[in-house]
């Protein structure tokens, strides 16, 4: 009986160790997943939307590295209930067509609604030639008929769910892409030197996980909630004399 009961021990242990090794390999797998989608040079197109950064530059509200530095902090405080907002709630499991549909309804200036379009569609395209991915592949299908207009944050959120890796890893991710991507804006516009485009990001990079544990926690009542002045300046760049970006 001791005997049965050891090797019953044995092999629940042996399966434990198995099952956490398999579980760790997917999670490793999943984050470099994540690295290559949410990488600068992952081919969505997001090189060519400033996101009214280059009205805030022409304005001269965004001229130096102290005011990137606070551009930043406000950007990722309506971040929370806008594009990390939508992408923590899509990999969280919510309700894909509501958090579409408000999605569409929240992005006011037609530029940053086109745009996110965009990207969503290059985005589920990429992903279709790289691999499989289930929940993207349901998206696409609810985009093509029709039913959802198609979202970056929301197509982000569901490749994070589907990714393997932990949810708060990958909404970190997509959260420092997007930052990454408004300072390098911002540099190449003002212009700013390198470092202080860097310095600048670093500055916000410690406020990203209260940002990702506050997007998590809200409900889908306070998605949306955005920030007027980003707004008025996304769709005063639809006027701008002369443009560089498309949003």
């Amino acid at each position: 009986m001791r005997l049965r009961t050891a090797a019953l021990n044995i092999t629940i242990t042996m399966n434990t160790i198995m099952s956490t090794k398999e579980f760790r390999q997917e999670n490793e797998t999943g984050i470099l997943r994540l690295m290559q989608a949410f990488d600068s040079l992952f081919p969505v197109g997001a090189f060519t939307m400033s996101n009214g950064m280059e009205t805030y530059t022409q304005k001269g509200l965004v001229c130096s590295k102290d005011t990137l530095c606070e551009f930043l902090r406000s950007y990722l405080y309506t971040m929370r209930t806008c594009d990390l907002g939508f992408a923590a709630k899509a990999a969280s499991g919510e309700d894909v067509r509501l958090l579409d549909e408000i999605c569409t309804a929240s992005k006011i200036p037609s530029e940053l609604r086109e745009g996110s379009r965009k990207l969503c569609i290059r985005f589920i395209k990429a992903q279709k030639e790289i691999g499989v991915c289930k929940r993207i592949q349901d998206y696409s299908e609810l985009i093509s008929d029709g039913i959802c207009t198609g979202h970056y944050s929301v197509a982000a959120g569901l490749f994070i769910a589907d990714s393997g890796a932990d949810i708060k890893t990958g909404l970190q991710m997509f959260c420092y892409s997007q930052l990454s991507a408004m300072v390098n804006h911002a540099v190449k516009l003002v212009p700013l030197r390198q470092n202080d485009g860097q310095t600048a990001l670093a500055s916000v990079i410690e406020m990203i996980p209260d940002a990702i544990s506050f997007a998590l926690g809200i409900s889908t009542d306070d998605l949306g909630i955005s920030g007027t002045g980003f707004e008025l300046r996304s769709m005063q760049h639809e006027k701008l004399y002369s443009r560089i970006y498309i949003s």
